[in-house]
């Protein structure tokens, strides 16, 4: 027997129509079927997407702040602290 890549193309095109149509055989009619994907995300997951789209929302600027800072800036009262500053850095650096 002699199998070309024209008896190939053919015998996969075969196969894949009977995948695609399927013989109801009460009725006699042919219908052609798909599947759909489906998932269901457990309650957890769900609980999870809800409070991540709430913390998505919220916003990280706090404009009280921005505020109180822009006035300090603008009349020249600002001043920082270099102690706290250093504290903060060197907490990074400890692990804190």
């Amino acid at each position: 027997m002699i199998i070309s890549g024209k008896s190939i193309q053919n015998a996969t095109k075969v196969y894949g129509e009977q995948s695609q149509v399927r013989s109801n055989t009460k009725t006699g009619k042919t219908s052609t079927t798909q599947g759909k994907d489906e998932f269901i995300l457990s309650s957890g997951a769900q609980e999870f997407s809800q409070v991540f789209n709430t913390i998505k929302g919220i916003s990280d600027v706090r404009p009280e702040k921005v505020k109180e800072f822009s006035e300090q800036i603008d009349a020249g009262t600002y001043q920082v602290n270099s102690k706290s500053v250093a504290e903060k850095m060197l907490g990074i650096y400890a692990g804190r």
